[in-house]
């Protein structure tokens, strides 16, 4: 017993100043970690600003670095407790499948953001929406999401798979747009003051296009109004302010020329 005490003493002897020098690297590693990564990713940055990639790629960019900076950390620490780098990965080889299955999803998503980047289906800034109804405005990408925000200011972090793998309507990219309008109206009023009316709402408005091919059409018998469509082309930083300036008009001249806005009606017979 006292032999194995001694041996025991002995080993643990020789083996501290090896421990120690683990401990001063471990915190050598962890202390200067931050200060490390900050000037990387500050390269990184001016580097990409200097030769004026889009602001996507350089978000994309920059979240790609850091994650690369975390792997080359998580080696350092791991040799540096004694753990071999061949072994973990010869561990992580070995259990592939499993490790493959639970990242598909982050693998997918990675593969997504590059895609969006190769296929410049948005830009910062722009305004989109998918069909599962997320939309807001583009702000940044990284290397498995991107973020938007909605028209009320909240934060929305959409997947890059979902994205990527999903139809996109995208309300920036073309110039113009048009705005396309519902206004109905009693039965007993005659059609050309109806379309008089507005028509010369859509010719005073400054905002609309009048160059192109606007419209003003009946569209719809209706179970209780005739329903005339009102469409508008404007340039797309335009648009909501037609769309309410003319529902605002609207209201205001089918009031001043006693046109009715028909409601849902129900007539009742009695019969005695």
């Amino acid at each position: 017993m006292v032999d194995f005490l001694t041996s025991a003493k002995d080993s643990l002897v020789q083996a501290l100043p090896g421990i120690a020098i683990r401990i001063v690297v471990l915190g050598i590693i962890f202390t200067f970690a931050k200060p490390v990564l900050n000037g990387v990713l500050r390269v990184t940055r001016v580097a990409l600003r200097k030769n004026k990639v889009e602001p996507l790629l350089e978000t994309f960019t920059i979240s790609l670095t850091k994650t690369i900076v975390y792997i080359i950390y998580l080696f350092l620490v791991v040799s540096t407790i004694g753990i071999q780098a061949t072994s973990l990965v010869t561990v992580l080889g070995t259990a592939g499948i499993a490790v493959g299955l639970a990242l598909q999803g982050s693998l997918a998503n990675l593969a997504g953001g590059v895609l969006i980047l190769f296929f410049k289906q948005f830009k910062k800034g722009d305004y989109i929406s998918n069909n599962s109804g997320i939309e807001g405005t583009v702000d940044e990408i990284h290397i498995l999401y991107t973020t938007l925000n909605s028209v009320d200011n909240k934060r929305i972090i959409v997947p890059n798979g979902q994205l990527a793998n999903n139809a996109i309507i995208n309300f920036s990219t073309n110039s113009e747009r048009r705005v396309d309008l519902i206004f109905s109206v009693a039965y007993d009023t005659p059609k050309g003051k109806a379309e008089g009316v507005l028509q010369e709402i859509m010719d005073s408005n400054p905002k609309i296009l009048h160059d192109h091919a606007n419209m003003i059409k009946l569209i719809k018998h209706s179970a209780s109004s005739i329903d005339y469509v009102f469409r508008a082309w404007v340039k797309k930083e335009d648009y909501w302010d037609v769309y309410f300036e003319c529902m605002s008009e609207v209201k205001r001249a089918f009031d001043e020329n006693h046109i009715e806005i028909p409601y849902q009606k129900i007539d009742i017979y009695n019969k005695k």
